[in-house]
């Protein structure tokens, strides 16, 4: 089933439309770092089962909807691509969690932010996608804010999870290059494949862990359980949802650039709301990965002014949920 042909009759308006769902989406993901710390004593792999399944039944439901009740042909057409893009999809997410137990959320978004870099750089290895000189003053960039967050975090104690959240944005941005791999391929069932494997992964390391009886293991308090389902339905499904329709609006390079405000809000949420406070060298780190990340999200000169004039869009990598 093929998305109905978009009509663009005023640009500014088209423009204004794809910005606010943009911010939503963004407004959306950076709930996860203040409603982990709500949390009361959910486990990082109960909030990663939880989450996972609230995030599969959100999609799976709006599939549901647009193929009519055609679920698995779906899920079929889309292919192995789809599946492995979920696995990553599901590591990025698992290894995100993982970190935030062990570090404050400004360090581990910081960390993860190095995704699209490390995602141009995959696509110029594996799929021979040029990188523009902007993009290595970026990299550059990012890597020494990666050496400042992550040296320091050794010296604190922290090397653990900042290697998650490293590991969180390395499966990110190969999620990122499988999707890009088939660009006329169907995003969706990635996502929802990504809910099905984080769900198994967490329900199967909980059931490992001889300690606590099933279902007892999987089981949260009734508050706990609640947020978790809510991450996966608000701050995953939905946030991707809004995202999707976003780049019907919008050039991939404004999109990357609206992106970065989860890399500040989230932080100030956990502030506001918990009073958590990263140290000076996660704020150092972070200046230069989120400069890094502005930087490769322009454009080269021929492109265009910062990226936010409205042009011709690149090919779609999805399909999107009407």
């Amino acid at each position: 089933m093929s998305d109905p042909p978009l009509l663009h009759p005023d640009p500014a308006t088209d423009r204004r439309r794809g910005v606010l769902l943009a911010l939503a989406a963004t407004a959306c993901w950076s709930l996860s770092g203040v409603m982990v710390r709500l949390l009361e004593v959910a486990t990082s792999w109960q909030i990663v089962l939880w989450r996972s399944l609230g995030m599969l039944l959100a999609v799976g439901l709006g599939l549901l909807v647009r193929e009519r009740g055609r679920l698995f042909p779906a899920l079929a057409a889309a292919g192995p691509r789809a599946l492995l893009a979920g696995v990553f999809s599901a590591g990025a997410s698992a290894l995100f969690i993982l970190a935030i137990a062990r570090v404050t959320i400004a360090n581990a978004l910081f960390l993860s932010g190095v995704a699209p870099l490390l995602a141009a750089l995959g696509g110029r290895l594996l799929l021979g996608e040029p990188i523009p000189g902007r993009t290595w003053t970026a990299l550059g960039l990012a890597l020494a804010g990666v050496a400042a967050m992550v040296g320091d975090g050794v010296r604190a104690g922290d090397l653990a999870g900042n290697l998650s959240a490293l590991g969180s944005a390395c499966c990110f941005a190969a999620f990122g290059v499988i999707l890009r791999s088939g660009r006329d391929g169907d995003m969706v069932p990635a996502v929802l494949w990504a809910g099905l494997v984080g769900t198994v992964l967490g329900a199967a390391t909980l059931a490992l862990d001889a300690a606590v009886p099933l279902p007892r293991a999987w089981l949260p308090p009734p508050r706990d359980l609640a947020l978790c389902l809510a991450m996966g339905v608000v701050q995953l499904g939905l946030g991707m949802v809004l995202y999707t329709r976003a780049s019907r609006h919008l050039p991939a390079a404004e999109l990357q650039l609206l992106a970065t405000t989860e890399h500040l809000l989230a932080p100030l949420l956990v502030w506001l709301v918990v009073a958590e406070l990263p140290r000076p060298a996660t704020f150092l780190g972070g200046a230069l990965v989120l400069a890094a990340v502005v930087l490769r999200a322009m454009p080269e000169p021929a492109g265009g002014h910062l990226g936010l004039r409205p042009g011709p869009r690149p090919a779609s990598s999805s399909r999107r949920i009407p």
